[in-house]
């Protein structure tokens, strides 16, 4: 591992704030993309282990699970063991999961194996800790440091599919875990031997400003309920898109590819929108620029909707544009926003916390979508569930206030 800095990145020598950056980006492009490659390996397992679709779809959703109920033991330890003995544990404990899968005789090790042990070994090289990672560096460019290293996110989801997709046919599931697990061995866990955070200011004058809120504090404060709320509503929203669309797409009388094809241009779409989200955030303010992204969301679910009402499927590459362009703004806004109000020695703990409201936010959605359409045999009132619950996320965020520095004297 290089040596720490004794001070930190200045203008005149950024490499260590940009090596870092380039580290996050790699990690979750590597982590995003063997979690969103799961959807080729659906049925190759179901033919193996002859289970039911509701049954080797538990193997994702303990992965899915990890991630989100983990999120406080991981700022906890994040906090603790820093970033790099974090993410470099956690690719050698999913490498070795992915190893024992790749053996699994029946679903319920794979479940154990691949859902479990897996799962929790992809949580702690997920969005959370390398987003926190990214925010730190970049105090006065929260938003474009978090858009960059986001982008990894969306690169991930498209180019993993793709791989994946080539490895089961010509490889077979089993040996496709094993690729996984060498790409987390040869690039993951090494290249995070140089991942670091920067030094914290000296002791002195502004000792407490360095050292931030705690997280009790914080989790006193209404900023970080009123984010928490703006997590979950903007994970009830994206989530039942991104869960239904093809299916939707699907009945209105676009083909399977081509409704397959949309969804992954979302993600290729989503890449100009994170960098303009993190831009715009660091320009005119993360409220205003959530408003701006929701509002480009909320129009393309009103495209999406029009396929059914004209039977035209230029309505879909309107949306993919549109809702592509706000895909992923929640976390960048979210993070920048949570680093403004709680950075500190804390701050992974209290991001933790916060990521609790992403989980049940998504399952909500996922549900509330299926839901809405056996109910009325249609997916627009679901649609209309995803638009309000943008329009709560903006009355959330714009309730989060900025912290209000102390008078001389106060106390």
């Amino acid at each position: 591992m290089s040596p720490t800095p004794s001070r930190p990145p200045t203008p005149a020598d950024p490499r260590p704030a940009r090596q870092s950056l380039a580290i996050a980006a790699v990690t979750l492009a590597i982590q995003n993309g063997i979690v969103m490659a799961f959807a080729v390996l659906y049925l190759p397992l179901i033919a193996e282990f002859g289970a039911s679709r509701g049954e080797v779809a538990t193997v994702q959703a303990a992965v899915l699970l990890l991630g989100g109920f983990g999120s406080p033991l991981i700022g906890w330890a994040f906090d603790r063991l820093g970033p790099r003995r974090l993410f470099q544990g956690g690719a050698v404990l999913t490498a070795a999961a992915f190893a024992v899968a790749s053996r699994a005789g029946s679903l319920p090790l794979l479940v154990v194996s691949y859902g479990i042990v897996g799962g929790l070994g992809l949580s702690t090289l997920g969005s959370q800790a390398n987003l926190v990672v990214a925010a730190l560096w970049f105090p006065t460019a929260r938003g474009r440091a978090i858009a960059v290293a986001d982008l990894g996110t969306g690169f991930g989801a498209f180019a993993f599919t793709l791989l994946g997709q080539a490895l089961v046919v010509a490889l077979g599931w089993r040996a496709t875990l094993l690729v996984w697990a060498a790409l987390l061995l040869a690039v993951v866990a090494p290249l995070n031997a140089f991942q670091r955070l920067p030094p914290r200011e000296p002791a002195g004058a502004d000792a407490r400003r360095a050292a931030g809120p705690t997280l009790g504090a914080a989790l006193r404060s209404a900023p970080f309920w009123w984010l928490a709320a703006m997590r979950f509503f903007g994970a009830c929203a994206f989530p039942l898109l991104n869960t239904h669309m093809v299916a939707y797409a699907i009945g209105q009388g676009v083909a399977p590819p081509t409704a397959a094809a949309a969804l992954g241009a979302v993600s290729l779409v989503s890449l100009a929108g994170r960098l303009t989200t993190g831009w715009l955030s660091d320009r005119v303010g993360r409220p205003e620029t959530l408003t701006l992204a929701y509002a480009s969301a909320a129009l393309g679910i009103g495209a999406l909707s029009l396929l059914a009402i004209t039977g035209s499927p230029a309505w879909l590459v309107v949306y993919v544009a549109l809702y592509g362009m706000a895909q992923g703004s929640s976390g960048i806004v979210a993070s920048a926003r949570a680093a403004d109000v709680f950075a500190g020695a804390s701050f992974g703990a209290i991001y933790g916390w916060l990521s609790l409201a992403i989980g049940p936010g998504e399952a909500l959605g996922a549900w509330a979508g299926g839901r809405f359409f056996d109910v009325w045999d249609s997916y627009l009132p679901a649609f209309g569930f995803a638009v309000a619950a943008l329009a709560a996320g903006l009355v959330a965020i714009w309730r989060v206030r900025p912290p209000q520095p102390r008078r001389p004297g106060s106390t």
